[in-house]
């Protein structure tokens, strides 16, 4: 298994912080004037919000790693990949979040995850739950409020979490049907992911569709 870090996140952070300034601790209108309550309360929120979604990318982190050895022990070779995938994704979602609490200069917490392991159907059935509210209820409110904060770089780190979640849904509802239908043969046989932004795929492009990471560097399970 081949596994290649780039820290493209810090590059793309960089420049959106010149764009935009929004790096700034002292944000101003146009005018020079310090910004509304409502802005700042949502800078705040912001903040919480990005400690809230890091503490779920760490659990998740751990629980499909833990998933992954439970569906190879199962015999579910092709579905062991895809949770070592995803658990990969969740970890670069996971500094990703964790680069953003770190530039507002907040704590970054510490967590030991919990979570149950049960049978790979039964996780499967939860996970498909978990990434849906994910995808469709907590990163979208949580987008709202960065938008509010005008902070780039939170936008740009829940953004590609909340895309990734939406394509993880997609692989779990996959590999469940194959269980339930016994044609566990049709899943992939590799994954890849995106360094940057964790997006996953089960065939490589030539640059990902999120971050624009060249498909050459991603991370390959097979």
């Amino acid at each position: 298994m081949k596994k290649i870090f780039i820290n493209y996140f810090l590059y793309f952070t960089t420049v959106s912080c010149l764009v935009t300034n929004s790096c700034n601790n002292d944000k101003k209108t146009s005018e020079g004037k310090i910004t509304t309550k409502e802005h700042m309360d949502a800078e705040t929120k912001t903040i919480e919000n990005m400690q809230t979604a890091y503490k779920g990318e760490k659990t998740a982190t751990a629980k499909y790693e833990a998933f992954s050895k439970k569906a190879e022990e199962e015999g579910y070779h092709n579905i062991a990949l895809l949770y070592q995938a995803v658990s990969a994704a969740e970890s670069i979602h996971a500094k990703n979040h964790k680069a953003v609490i770190e530039d507002a200069g907040a704590t970054v917490p510490i967590i030991t995850p919990e979570f149950k392991v049960k049978t790979t159907k039964e996780n499967l059935y939860e996970d498909i739950n978990g990434e849906a509210y994910e995808a469709k209820t907590m990163y979208p409110n949580f987008l709202k409020t960065a938008e509010i904060a005008d902070n780039q770089i939170a936008f740009l780190s829940l953004t590609y979490a909340m895309k990734t979640e939406l394509k993880h849904k997609f692989f779990f509802e996959q590999a469940l049907g194959d269980i339930n239908s016994n044609t566990l043969k049709s899943l992939p046989s590799k994954y890849f992911v995106c360094p940057a932004c964790g997006n996953t795929y089960s065939a490589a492009p030539k640059n990902c569709d999120f971050s624009l990471t060249d498909g050459d560097k991603f991370i390959v399970f097979e």
